[in-house]
């Protein structure tokens, strides 16, 4: 975690012990039966927050994630004066998007071990994703080893204390994940068109597993055979509607020229 985002992780942790500010986040991960999607993560402050801190929007500073490929949009006001910051990611493959979410929070959590696999066999593809939702040794979530060396204990975990309050009350981790096709396990409830998961508040663990097989029918054999069947299929169609209409005319034609020969037949004279 670099310097500027350790500061942020402490006005945040501290907003929220002081003043019963909440901190809700969300992250998103979207995958394509490709193997390309987007890694979206929306941070809400309420306004509470932007209150006790004036001038909070335009202290934060995001560049550390610019520079590594993520999008960000805000902080844009909602709800009355809070503030939302939302961040994106869009990868190319699997691999790719881990090496992006492991740089969403430190070894404490509350997004362990996440990883996004692709697995493709003959025409089925299979999708999983999988991580573990801790926030490790609650409040002290918000700091890491090399924070803690510097200046020891989490200065708002004892100021908690003091103030016998429960700062993870106002705090929030919640994961929606969509993968491609149908799903065959997974751990979460179904959520805003996928599966979702909330990050337990008491330090406990919850095992986020989704699996999911797409049915590819767009590619390899499978579309050369259709694409040629739907080409001969259409044009024999088309040649048989030709000859329909073809028969349907020389219908009409006998049917009114036969009339025509007998009714000059009555006219003749016989001899």
């Amino acid at each position: 975690m670099s310097r500027r985002a350790r500061l942020i992780a402490v006005v945040v942790a501290a907003l929220v012990v002081l003043s019963g500010c909440r901190v809700d986040i969300k992250l998103e991960v979207d995958a394509d039966d490709d193997g390309t999607g987007t890694i979206a993560v929306t941070v809400d402050l309420d306004n509470r927050a932007v209150a006790l801190v004036p001038g909070l929007a335009e202290d934060l500073r995001l560049d550390d994630l610019l520079s590594s490929g993520w999008a960000v949009e805000g902080p844009t006001q909602i709800n009355n004066g809070g503030l939302r910051v939302l961040l994106t990611y869009d990868f190319e493959s699997p691999a790719e998007a881990n090496a992006a979410l492991a740089q969403i929070n430190g070894p404490n959590g509350p997004l362990l071990a996440p990883s996004l696999k692709r697995t493709v066999s003959g025409r089925e593809v299979a999708t999983t994703f999988d991580a573990t939702l801790q926030f490790v040794g609650g409040i002290e979530a918000f700091s890491d080893a090399e924070l803690s060396a510097l200046i020891g204990r989490a200065p708002w975990a004892t100021t908690a204390e003091k103030l016998g309050v429960d700062p993870m009350q106002s705090v929030s981790f919640t994961v929606v994940s969509r993968l491609p096709g149908e799903i065959r396990k997974t751990t979460g409830t179904s959520s805003e068109g996928g599966v979702a998961w909330s990050a337990p508040l008491d330090g406990t663990a919850q095992t986020v597993v989704l699996g999911t097989v797409d049915t590819k029918v767009d590619g390899g054999f499978w579309k050369t055979t259709s694409t040629i069947a739907g080409v001969v299929f259409g044009g024999w169609l088309i040649v048989m509607g030709i000859v329909i209409l073809l028969v349907m005319y020389a219908r009409r034609r006998r049917g009114v020229a036969a009339p025509i020969r007998r009714s000059s037949e009555r006219r003749t004279p016989r001899s």
